[in-house]
């Protein structure tokens, strides 16, 4: 049983792990052109010009994140018992609102505003 339940906690804690980190997402962009931000994520919502002859542009995007509900039963009986693990979607509103500052058409700058999982798919491929 004690095998069973260690088992089932590895493989939740192994798809865990699968997710990219926010952090890799945002440094995925760091030093790219405008132009390949925007081939990818589309005209930004809003932009502005700053001192120093920086610009600041604000992509925001909302959708559902699927996610993996993981259920996990304990079962014991005369026969025996062991560990059930399945895993149920789950559809979660999500935002991600992302302002990049580029001087020089490069991206020097972000702020990445929203639900961690959900910024972390805007990543670039």
């Amino acid at each position: 049983m004690k095998n069973a339940v260690l088992a089932a906690t590895v493989l939740l804690a192994g798809s865990a792990g699968l997710l990219t980190d926010v952090n890799d997402a945002q440094n995925s962009w760091r030093g790219m052109r405008y132009e390949a931000v925007v081939e990818q994520w589309g005209v930004p919502a809003r932009g502005a010009r700053l001192a120093g002859g920086r610009e600041s542009h604000t992509w925001v995007s909302e959708g559902t994140l699927s996610r993996l509900n993981p259920i996990i039963g304990i079962f014991a009986g005369s026969g025996g018992g062991g560990v059930s693990v399945s895993t149920q979607p789950v559809g979660a509103p999500s935002r991600c609102e992302r302002t990049l500052i580029f001087k020089d058409e490069r991206v020097v700058e972000q702020t990445w505003v929203g639900e961690e999982n959900y910024c972390s798919t805007f990543i670039r491929h």
